[in-house]
């Protein structure tokens, strides 16, 4: 019986890690939606003007719709989906995976940028990224303790 009695006390009391754990987990997610999404609403509603804050020209109707695909559309993609795997339990582990690949992606193709155009213009941005890229791999530490945690309690 005092077996049962240690191990209740011990589930009962939740550290300060168990509790913030889930609110931690979230944040990458929090970050990457709001990340993408004001992104998509920038090239969305204001490609042209935007585009040439950055030095992008375009030439034809055609070319800002292709821009508003590739900067609108796939940021928004990512946003709705980030925000999909925010809301759900079951597919919180899953979407701090998918910020840690298109993280690590963004920061590859920067970093890459950098070096072959000889350009820092956006070197300022890798400071931000490699923030969230940490906050990802500890959501993903929690969220997998967590679950095993679950797991043998069952």
């Amino acid at each position: 019986m005092s077996t049962t009695m240690q191990r209740y006390s011990l589930e009962s009391t939740p550290t300060l890690l168990t509790r913030i754990a889930p609110i931690v987990s979230r944040v990458p997610l929090v970050m990457l939606t709001a990340i993408f999404m004001l992104i998509s609403v920038r090239y969305l509603l204001r490609p042209v003007q935007e585009a040439a804050a950055v030095g992008i020209t375009f030439s034809s109707p055609g070319g800002i719709t292709v821009a508003r695909v590739g900067f609108a559309g796939f940021p928004l993609a990512f946003a709705i989906l980030a925000l999909a795997c925010l809301i759900s339990s079951r597919r919180l582990l899953a979407g701090l995976y998918m910020a840690l690949t298109l993280d690590s992606v963004i920061i590859a193709v920067r970093v890459f940028g950098i070096l072959r155009d000889h350009s820092t213009q956006s070197a300022h941005l890798l400071f931000p990224e490699a923030v969230l890229l940490v906050l990802s791999l500890i959501a993903i530490r929690l969220e997998a303790a967590r679950r095993h945690r679950e797991a043998i309690s069952r």
